[in-house]
C-alpha cells in the first residue's frame, strides 16, 4: 500500500458520504437509488473508498480472487485486486457474456429480476460489490460462485442499506464489511 502514498485512518469521515446522489423513485417507484458515479469520477474519493476498502480486508481470511459483480462491482474491485496481488473472477449480470464451462443463477433483484454468471473455477474468493440492498444480488453471486466450484470467504460492500431488510447467503455465516451504511435519511457512524 506504501506506493499509493494514501494514510487511511479509521474512522475518518468519508468525501464519498459527501458526493453519492440519492434518488427518489429511481428506476422504479418505491425505490431509492444511490448513485456513486459521482465518487467514480472525483480521484480523491475514489482513492480514499479504495484504500478503506484494502484496510478493511487485511483481517479478511486469505482469498485468492475478488469475485466482481458487473458491473460497478467491477470498478473498484479490480483496482482493490490489483493492489492485493489478487486474481479476478468476473460475476456476469446477463447471460451469455462468458465463453466456456460456466454456471448460470436466476434471482429476485430489489425492483425485478436478474441472472448471475461465473465461469467454472476453483478457489477461495471474496465477493465485491458497491451497494448491497436486500442481498439478491450477493446471494445469487455467492450461490453461482459455489456452484461453479469456487469457496466464498468473504464479501465487501462500498455501501450499506441498513433500512431495508437484507438476507445474506441463507444464514450461512459469511464475513460481511460495509466501508459506508445508509440508514434511508442519513449516513450511519
Amino acid at each position: 500500500m506504501e506506493k499509493y502514498n494514501y494514510v487511511y485512518e479509521p474512522n475518518q469521515d468519508s468525501l464519498a458520504k459527501d458526493l453519492i446522489k440519492i434518488y427518489q423513485d429511481f428506476p422504479i417507484d418505491g425505490v431509492k437509488y444511490l448513485d456513486l458515479n459521482p465518487v467514480y469520477q472525483n480521484s480523491e474519493a475514489r482513492t480514499q473508498m479504495l484504500m478503506h476498502c484494502v484496510q478493511a480486508l487485511q483481517d479478511v481470511p486469505d482469498f485468492d480472487y475478488i469475485a466482481c459483480i458487473e458491473s460497478r462491482g467491477f470498478l473498484l474491485g479490480s483496482l482493490i485486486a490489483h493492489i492485493m496481488d489478487k486474481g479476478i473472477v468476473l460475476v456476469r449480470s446477463k447471460p451469455g457474456r462468458l465463453p466456456g464451462d460456466k454456471v448460470s443463477i436466476k434471482h429476485t433483484l430489489e425492483y425485478g429480476d436478474g441472472q448471475m454468471e461465473v465461469q467454472m473455477g476453483t478457489g477461495k474468493v471474496l465477493i465485491f460489490d458497491d451497494v448491497v440492498a436486500t442481498g439478491g444480488t450477493a446471494t445469487a453471486a455467492y450461490d453461482c460462485l459455489r456452484e461453479a466450484g469456487y469457496t466464498p470467504m468473504a464479501a465487501m460492500f462500498l455501501v450499506e442499506l441498513t433500512y431495508l431488510p437484507c438476507e445474506l447467503y441463507h444464514g450461512d455465516e459469511l464475513p460481511t464489511h460495509s466501508i459506508l451504511k445508509y440508514g434511508g435519511e442519513t449516513w450511519e457512524k
